[in-house]
């Protein structure tokens, strides 16, 4: 498991706002796309980030468990590649402040611990990009 902290001088509401655009944060990975189930994000809500090098390809398909608008979500991860993220967003300093928690694994049989590990090291080395983009003010 990893855990990001970002502090960004903009207001929690609109923190939040680039936090809940689930649909939208391909837009700050290189590579990926995302389908979603119609509708606003809400518990049972599904949406897929693909990413595709080439004829390469990997799907990662996540439902929302937890909603809590303005402040939190949770999501599973349900596809090859396991775990959950959880983004929460709080006043703070005259701003906000983002904690992104994630754990992740591949669902092999008997490798889930050390492709858990893999998933701590590599986790936050590729989603700090992510989420110093969501909490820029000139995003």
């Amino acid at each position: 498991m990893f855990t990001l902290t970002r502090d960004s001088s903009l207001p929690p509401v609109e923190l939040w706002l680039r936090v809940a655009a689930l649909r939208e944060h391909t837009a700050t990975v290189p590579l990926t796309t995302t389908m979603a189930d119609p509708g606003e994000p809400a518990p049972g809500w599904g949406f897929m980030v693909r990413t595709r090098l080439g004829p390469l390809r990997f799907d990662d398909p996540m439902v929302i468990e937890v909603w809590e608008a303005p402040r939190r979500w949770r999501v599973r991860k349900t596809g090859r590649l396991s775990g959950w993220a959880e983004a929460v967003v709080i006043p703070y300093a005259g701003g906000s402040r983002l904690t992104w928690t994630e754990e992740l694994w591949f669902g092999v049989p008997g490798l889930r611990g050390v492709t858990r590990r893999v998933g701590d090291v590599l986790g936050p080395l590729i989603f700090s990009p992510v989420v110093d983009r969501l909490v820029a003010v000139d995003a």
